[in-house]
């Protein structure tokens, strides 16, 4: 859990505390009558159903959760926010992570600082809140703070319906990260949820999956950031996990080539430099990246102790990627 630093953390000077037994007694208590009096007065709040509120620890700062009803707007959220400070403020509280819960869906939760309550950022993330717990199936954890924000959803089988969903939304901006969960599968966008995406992941989930594949993957991880995308793929080889030694080009690479060509295929709809990583389990449960591909780079040598060759047989069946990236997605190579 992340220490969150709002406004009072930067006005407050640091204090130095005399390290006695009954001072940390008569503090311990003294932070536990104030955090249980700012949670009586929140309890008072009319859009508030339930609150709790913690304090500091030495590895978390000060928190407070808020589950609220009646509160479907940006002026509603707007006004519930400024009642928190408020209290906050009446009471003298330290420094907090505001997280805010729905009473609809509790699995939802938005979390901000102390400094977000009248900023200029506030109006549009509270309405992009609104947007995405309206209109997403899955479950919603988004973090805002000063700069940077994450998009957490836990969409499960509905993970297409959720991903275009953003795409129509059409917020974010460079701080923004969009992360899409389906089980062990993901996909993570910087920024806007483009249409683009919307193609690249649909291109993931469709083909390096397949049951038609002779090595699918089990489990794959497709990012797409500013500058590049990245997608990682655990092959589920059909004997199970072996030593990693025994994973060769000569003995699987019949296995892999389908898998390698459809993800290339992937990423390339993106336009952009891609790397994708090939990895195994091994019996002892380790993760084993036996393959290593950079569209815009030579293998690097050395990379695999083993000296398997999987890099090479990659950057081979590549070649030419830079042409067919140059060319529209839907054109012959």
């Amino acid at each position: 859990m992340r220490t969150f630093g709002g406004r009072r953390a930067v006005a407050r000077a640091p204090v130095l505390l005399v390290a006695l037994p009954l001072l940390a007694v008569a503090a311990c208590s003294g932070a536990l009558d104030q955090a249980h009096s700012v949670q009586t007065r929140l309890n008072r709040i009319d859009e508030v159903v339930a609150s709790r509120v913690s304090t500091p620890s030495p590895s978390t700062g000060a928190a407070i959760e808020v589950v609220y009803d009646d509160a479907d707007t940006v002026r509603s959220l707007s006004r519930l926010v400024k009642a928190v400070d408020a209290v906050a403020d009446d009471e003298d509280y330290p420094s907090y992570r505001l997280d805010l819960v729905p009473a609809a869906n509790e699995h939802d939760r938005l979390t901000v600082d102390d400094s977000f309550g009248g900023s200029t950022d506030q109006a549009s993330v509270l309405d992009n809140w609104l947007a995405t717990t309206g209109a997403l199936l899955g479950d919603v954890r988004y973090t805002f703070e000063p700069g940077t924000e994450e998009i957490d959803v836990d969409s499960g089988a509905g993970i297409a319906h959720d991903v275009g969903e953003a795409s129509r939304i059409r917020y974010g901006f460079p701080g923004t990260v969009w992360t899409f969960r389906d089980g062990a599968s993901s996909f993570v966008a910087s920024g806007r949820v483009s249409p683009t995406d919307v193609l690249l992941f649909q291109g993931a989930q469709r083909t390096v999956t397949s049951e038609i594949l002779p090595a699918p993957a089990s489990a794959w991880t497709l990012e797409r950031r500013d500058r590049q995308v990245l997608l990682d793929l655990h092959v589920a080889f059909p004997g199970g996990p072996m030593p990693p030694e025994r994973l060769t080009v000569r003995r699987y690479g019949d296995a892999v080539a389908r898998l390698s060509d459809a993800a290339m295929s992937v990423v390339r709809v993106a336009g952009l430099p891609a790397t994708i990583r090939l990895i195994a389990a091994t019996p002892d449960g380790d993760d084993d990246v036996f393959g290593y591909w950079v569209s815009d780079r030579r293998p690097v040598r050395g990379r695999d102790p083993l000296a398997r060759g999987w890099d090479l047989w990659l950057a081979h069946r590549g070649d030419g990627f830079g042409d067919r990236l140059r060319q529209p997605a839907g054109s012959a190579t």
